[in-house]
């Protein structure tokens, strides 16, 4: 209740609303098939086995990947973001429904299949209701998925929040973006504390010892009149269906960010621009210069031969089609420079992530404290992250490469612990007692014993990344970003707008075969 009516104080109830129904109807679809796709796969291995390749293919896409061919067929509108929509938010659903599935003793389902049990009585009766929680997770993750490709989906003139940020990106207004980023955020934290809550509220209810069990039934009945009650007053009056108010606290939201911004232009921008010059002069510039001023074949054999080195024969293969489609597009150069952004952001996402896993991993406490904002910064819109770093460092490629950073940088830091807490105890104290200090465990058993999931960290940091780019386009990114937005905005350059969105395409491809079969090669 309190979040619902911040949005209306803040003066963007239609948006939120508009945000909250795309979200709603592209969740609701994407579930029609996404569970009992999921249920399929926790019940049959080979079905799973199937499946399985391209769930990963769909989750490891950049998001905008999901909006450029559908707008060719159902052209730009509300339609195809909520499709785009519903193809992005159904892999988290189906891949943890299918683990909550696997996940039941099968001591519980060889008793249901004793007593005389059949298929479908054993799945309604034992196997959902003890998968319940896990379900619930799928759900909550397809929500959080939906609504960040909403956001997104404002690329394709999607009504909502998302549309607000983006017009309010492109004319660098940073009040306007941060409140209806803000709205973002309380959506995004009013949907999950929901679905998170409802995995435990009817055991809690059925559990109690109070009268609130005798009268759920009828107070919920009692609410769903009074809900039809007010849908028929919102729909005959006016004064029902808009939110009272001028949204003054929006405004007051919005000037309060303009004026924080031009503090810390005007008092920090020494420090921010001397560390932005640094990254920029020392290691960007130099790397993109070398990727575009140097022949496109030889660029292209460097790549094929990483490919062949780090993921093997089949990476390097992979890697030389996805090389000549890329210069087939026409787009090499941008391509080039997108490449060269997205390695300096993977680069500094692996030592942020690397530095911080290893003290979650060989921390319990440092885990407890940083996980809970971890998770929380994982459910956050793209276009959150580019609202605070706009303020601070302008509109450059810079403030991309910081927003695409902190972005990624919590699925690396939890891959990374992960990884860490991983290694045997017994193996660090066998270390230990052999006169090992602090970092000899870490740089010669830790960290080469979590080799595996230090490489997963860099294909999903590299994932997470590359997916900022057509986001990072807003605020002065360039290259294959600005080109998508050019050619959803302005119609003469559609096309090459569609040609930058195959070469993002490509470019997350050949990323994710190289560093999965790494992954693998590393386990093996």
């Amino acid at each position: 209740m309190a979040g619902f009516a911040f949005f209306g104080l803040q003066g963007l109830w239609q948006e939120s609303m508009d945000t909250l129904a795309l979200t709603l109807s592209a969740v609701l679809v994407a579930l029609l098939f996404a569970i009992p796709l999921g249920v399929w796969a926790g019940l049959s291995d080979r079905f799973n086995r199937i499946i399985t390749p391209f769930l990963d293919f769909m989750q490891t896409m950049p998001t905008f990947v999901y909006l450029a061919p559908l707008t060719l067929i159902f052209l730009i509108g509300p339609a195809s973001a909520v499709i785009a929509t519903v193809i992005y938010a159904a892999p988290p659903a189906i891949r943890i429904t299918a683990h909550g599935i696997r996940s039941v003793p099968e001591t519980t389902v060889e008793a249901a299949d004793s007593m005389g049990s059949t298929r479908w009585q054993s799945l309604v009766k034992v196997l959902l209701p003890m998968a319940k929680r896990t379900v619930v997770m799928g759900v909550n993750q397809t929500i959080m998925a939906a609504l960040a490709m909403v956001t997104i989906a404002a690329l394709i003139d999607a009504p909502g929040l998302g549309k607000t940020v983006m017009q309010a990106l492109q004319s660098l207004d940073v009040g306007t973006a941060f409140n209806a980023g803000l709205a973002i955020v309380v959506m995004a934290i009013v949907l999950d504390r929901v679905t998170t809550a409802s995995s435990t509220r009817a055991e809690q209810a059925r559990n109690s010892s109070g009268r609130f069990l005798k009268w759920r039934r009828p107070l919920l009945g009692s609410g769903a009149v009074g809900v039809v009650v007010l849908i028929y007053l919102s729909h005959t009056y006016l004064w029902a269906a808009q939110f009272p108010g001028d949204g003054t606290t929006g405004t007051h939201i919005a000037n309060a960010a303009d004026s924080v911004t031009t503090w810390a232009q005007d008092n920090l921008s020494g420090i921010t621009n001397a560390f932005r010059d640094a990254i920029t002069n020392g290691l960007l510039n130099p790397f993109q210069s070398l990727l575009t001023d140097s022949p496109w074949w030889l660029v292209g054999a460097a790549l094929v031969g990483i490919g062949v080195v780090v993921g093997g024969w089949r990476s390097g293969i992979t890697t030389a089609v996805c090389v000549g489609l890329l210069v087939g597009t026409g787009v090499w150069s941008d391509a080039m420079t997108t490449l060269a952004s997205t390695v300096v952001a993977t680069v500094l996402v692996m030592v942020l992530g690397i530095a911080f896993g290893v003290w979650m991993g060989r921390s319990t406490m440092v885990d407890r404290l940083l996980r809970p904002t971890l998770d929380a910064a994982q459910v956050m819109p793209p276009f959150v992250y580019l609202v605070p770093f706009l303020a601070l460092f302008g509109a450059t490629r810079f403030t991309a490469i910081v927003a695409a950073v902190v972005y990624a940088v919590p699925v690396a830091i939890k891959i990374t612990a992960d990884g860490v807490r991983a290694v045997p105890e017994t193996t660090v104290e066998a270390a230990t007692a052999a006169g090992c200090n602090t970092w000899q465990i870490i740089t010669k058993v830790q960290l080469p014993m979590a080799r595996g999931a230090l490489t997963l960290a860099t294909n999903q940091g590299l994932i997470y990344v590359l997916s900022m780019v057509v986001v990072g386009g807003l605020v002065g990114a360039g290259a294959l970003g600005y080109d998508v937005v050019a050619g959803f905005s302005q119609g003469e350059l559609y096309g090459k707008g569609l040609a930058a969105g195959l070469a993002i395409v490509l470019l997350g491809v050949m990323f994710d075969r190289i560093t999965q079969a790494a992954a693998r090669r590393t386990r093996a």
